[in-house]
């Protein structure tokens, strides 16, 4: 099954398909690095280096988040990372366009089938 991304919309009547998640905030999906303060394709490659990990203590300090802003976003990191498997086989919702090249969900889409094959062998 080929995953998708599904633009999310506030029009009259609009409703997500079935079996589609969410991953804009307020979720633990969301991407804790706003567009607002980095721009939007900034966001989003961080977003992609902190989930493989490549995002350490350092870098979040230079980038201005406290010493408990960095210890939440890495206790968010592993849950994401822990709950990654549940996405496989979904498509993703979030509010990006779809013909945007930068959007989070591309990361968990990609990520997500990895990390369900893990599980499995886990099981």
């Amino acid at each position: 099954m080929v995953m998708k991304r599904i633009q999310r919309s506030r029009r009259k009547g609009w409703q997500s398909p079935p079996g589609v998640i969410y991953v804009g905030r307020p979720t633990m999906w969301g991407n804790p690095f706003q567009a607002m303060r980095w721009g939007h394709a900034k966001s989003v490659i961080v977003h992609d280096q902190w989930l493989q990990g490549r995002v350490g203590a350092m870098t979040l300090e230079g980038m201005g988040f406290c010493p408990a802003e960095i210890e939440a976003i890495e206790r968010l990191r592993i849950r994401v990372l822990t709950n990654l498997h549940r996405l496989a086989d979904h498509d993703l919702a979030c509010w990006c366009p779809c013909t945007s090249a930068w959007c989070h969900a591309e990361t968990l889409l990609r990520l997500a089938p990895a990390y369900a094959e893990y599980e499995q062998c886990a099981a």
